[in-house]
Formats: structure tokens, C-alpha cells, sequence
């Protein structure tokens, strides 16, 4: 194992960084919209309220839907590493774009060929392996770029677009599934990325400062040449930190995640009005957004493992409510406990990773953390799924993903301060 030091970590100043005109708060406006139509909030946040529609259609169960959600997400696990290392040696507006116009393709591409399920699973799993550029990872890397001392406010801003999303893509989606059935909704994704997200991104995006934003280059990402510093990615995959990250990750990826897409159906089998399942998803959302913000607020002032394990926890009692919660107020109670939580997710994977192992090889050592990110979200979805097709209920996989939740607090709990890395040549 690689043994971390436990000195506080350095610090980069970027010349104007706090200052409004500073560009980078323009790269941050964009990577605020990217990350609300980032495949997260557009599929995951949209495919509950598609599912009804294929279900009357095709006549497909709940879990053969979310099955989708899977093999995508495994498709996105086996990409992840080698769109990181991709994105390390040829930037990330590049792989971005790229993958922004191929996810639009395939979404509208689904109402004019798809007649069978393995039709749907072979475009899902193509969105999956060529659009990991369009996920947190290039936004991240990009702001860790551009940002230092503000850099968990501003991951913290960028992620809670991914709050906004998950609060409008379910009323945006059943609007448009309402008037015009799934084709509508699988329409209304890819024109919103090649609309809204494509533009802003070509014309704001860029990699990273020009030396006349750089005041002081000492610090923990780049030495006095201005190269970034920090672990490889064998180093980062030999230290325990890069476990207990990549571990509790994977636990409330599962949980939060896997909760996304079923909130409406574990709602509407209580009895609850799809219109109101779908407005309690919203407020979900909502609280994701003020969750994103305030985790990455506050990981810049205080241990970003602490403050990991108070959100998660929050998320956790919110599970435990969830699990008996048979009224309006209760439910909007517990899905604004656990949009806390999962606004704590994106926030923490790119500070954790920025602040333990440096930007030498970030995208790569993103790369596999996100894909054990992905393999907690493809899983999710489907065997919660599947546990109400085999149980008629959702109470035993809810149960049972509560005490996993606790689990997931301890394994923050193990980590170390950040390391050093000044005297990096």
C-alpha cells in the first residue's frame, strides 16, 4: 500500500480567482448547464415517467426497463477508465462535445428503430460506452483546473445542475410523454442536449488557465513548470484511501441512484397519484441542488469525510422514513432527506479524488472511480426492480438498502488527511 502523508495539502493561487470577471466562473455557468442534461438527470431522472408508457405499449415489466438503466451503466463502467485517460492526453472540451452530439443521436435514433427490447438495450448500451465524456468526470477535471481554493463550491455549484436536472427532466418528460407518448420523451432528450447544452458548451468551455491566470504555481497540482503533480495511477490504485473511496461510493451510487428512477413507482404502489409521485421527485431534486451547493460550500472549510458521513447520514434516516411513509408530507419529507444525500455524491467523488492523488493522472484515476460509481448505479435500478416483480413490494429491498446505507457511513470514517504533494518534482 502507498502510504499517504498526512501534512494539510498545499495551495494553488489562480490570479483572480475570487474575483467575478475571473473566466472561470464562465466555464462554471457552463458546466452548471452540462451537468443538469448530463445522462444522470436525463435518463435516470426521465425514465420513470417513460416507463409507464412502454410498459402500456410493449408490455414490458418494471425490472426489463430498468434493465436498460443497467446494461447502459455497465456499458459506461467499461469506458469510464479509457475515456479518462483519453480526456488526460487530448483535454476534455474535445471528448465533451464529442459525446454530447453522439448521446442526442442515439436518443432520437430509439423512436425510429426500436420495435423490441434488445433494440432498446443495444442503443442504451451504445449511449453508455461512447458518452462518458459527458459525465461528471469533464466537468470536474475542468474545474479542478480552474478552481483551488474554491474548489468545492465550485464542484459543489457545478454538481447541483445535476439537482436542477433531476428536479425539471421529470415534469419536462411527462409533459412531453403526455402529449406525445415515449417517442415524444426520447425526442425531447436529444433535442435538449443539441439545443441547450451544445452550444454553451463549444462557445464558453476551456481546458484550463492560460499562464496569465496563474499567479503562483507552487502548491498541489503543478510545479514550478507548470506540469501537473500528484500520484499516478498506480500508486493511487496501491493506497487504501482509493478503496474506501471507490467502496463507499459504489454503496450510495446503489442506494440513491438505484432509488431515482423506481421513486415513482414505489410511490404510486402506495396509492399516491402519478402527478404527485412525479412532483415528489421533483422536490427531490430540489433538494439535491441545495445539497450539491452547501456540501461543496462546506468541504472547502472543514474534512470533506466528515462532512460526507453527517450527509449520507441524513439520507440514511431519510430511508428509514421512506420505508413507512404513507402521506404527502412525510413522503416530501423523506425524498428532501435523501436529494441531501445525493447531493453529496458528486460533490465528494472529484474533490476526494483532486485532493488524494493530485491532477497528474485524474481523468484515469476518475475514470475508476466512477466506474465503481457505475456499477452501484447500473445494479441499483434493476434489483430494486426486480425485488418488487418478486415480492410485490419495495419494502424489502427499501429495508434492506437502509442498513446498507449505514455501512456506507462507516467506510468515510477511515480516511486519512490529505496528503502533500509541494516537494513533487
Amino acid at each position: 500500500m502507498v502510504e499517504l502523508d498526512s501534512e494539510s495539502i498545499g495551495v494553488r493561487t489562480l490570479r483572480g480567482e475570487a474575483s467575478p470577471g475571473y473566466y472561470g466562473w464562465k466555464v462554471l455557468l457552463a458546466s452548471v448547464v452540462g451537468m443538469m442534461f448530463s445522462p444522470g438527470p436525463l435518463v435516470f431522472g426521465s425514465m420513470g415517467v417513460l416507463a409507464a408508457s412502454l410498459q402500456t405499449d410493449f408490455g414490458w415489466g418494471i425490472s426489463e426497463i430498468m434493465l436498460a438503466l443497467t446494461i447502459q451503466t455497465f456499458a459506461a463502467v467499461l469506458a469510464a477508465p479509457f475515456t479518462g485517460r483519453l480526456i488526460d492526453r487530448k483535454g476534455v472540451k474535445i471528448v465533451l462535445l464529442a459525446s454530447v452530439v453522439i448521446h442526442a443521436a442515439l436518443w432520437m435514433l430509439i423512436p425510429l428503430f426500436m420495435t423490441d427490447i434488445w433494440q432498446f438495450y443495444g442503443l442504451i448500451f451504445l449511449a453508455g460506452l461512447l458518452t462518458v465524456g459527458m459525465q461528471s468526470i469533464a466537468y470536474v477535471r475542468t474545474l479542478s483546473a480552474w478552481f483551488d481554493t474554491h474548489r468545492g463550491l465550485s464542484i459543489g455549484i457545478a454538481a447541483s445542475g445535476m439537482g436542477l436536472g433531476y428536479m425539471v427532466m421529470p415534469v419536462i418528460t411527462h409533459f412531453a410523454v403526455t402529449y406525445g407518448g415515449w417517442q415524444a420523451g426520447f425526442y425531447c432528450l436529444g433535442a435538449i442536449l443539441m439545443v441547450v447544452s451544445l452550444p454553451i458548451l463549444i462557445l464558453v468551455m476551456r481546458n484550463e488557465p492560460g499562464d496569465q491566470d496563474i499567479e503562483d504555481t507552487s502548491g498541489t497540482e503543478s510545479n514550478a513548470s507548470g506540469r501537473a503533480i500528484g500520484l499516478t495511477t498506480k500508486q493511487a490504485v496501491r493506497s487504501g484511501v482509493f478503496w474506501l473511496i471507490a467502496g463507499a461510493i459504489m454503496v450510495f451510487s446503489f442506494i440513491l441512484t438505484g432509488l431515482l428512477p423506481n421513486i415513482v413507482p414505489i410511490l404510486t404502489s402506495r396509492g399516491i397519484t402519478s402527478g404527485e409521485a412525479v412532483m415528489a421527485a421533483s422536490v427531490m431534486g430540489l433538494a439535491t441542488f441545495v445539497g450539491r451547493i452547501t456540501v461543496g460550500y462546506l468541504i472547502d472549510r472543514y474534512f470533506a469525510p466528515r462532512i460526507a458521513i453527517f450527509f449520507f447520514g441524513i439520507s440514511t434516516l431519510g430511508l428509514f422514513i421512506l420505508i413507512t411513509a404513507d402521506n404527502g408530507a412525510v413522503v416530501l419529507l423523506a425524498m428532501s432527506m435523501l436529494g441531501l444525500g445525493f447531493g453529496a455524491e458528486s460533490d465528494l467523488v472529484g474533490y476526494l479524488v483532486s485532493r488524494y492523488f493530485g491532477l497528474k493522472s485524474f481523468g484515469e484515476i476518475y475514470g475508476y472511480i466512477l466506474a465503481a460509481f457505475l456499477v452501484g448505479a447500473g445494479a441499483g435500478p434493476y434489483l430494486i426492480g426486480a425485488s418488487y416483480d418478486l415480492w410485490g413490494s419495495f419494502q424489502p429491498a427499501l429495508m434492506s438498502l437502509s442498513v446498507l446505507s449505514i455501512f456506507g457511513c462507516f467506510l468515510f470514517a477511515f480516511m486519512k488527511p490529505y496528503p502533500n504533494f509541494d516537494n513533487q518534482d
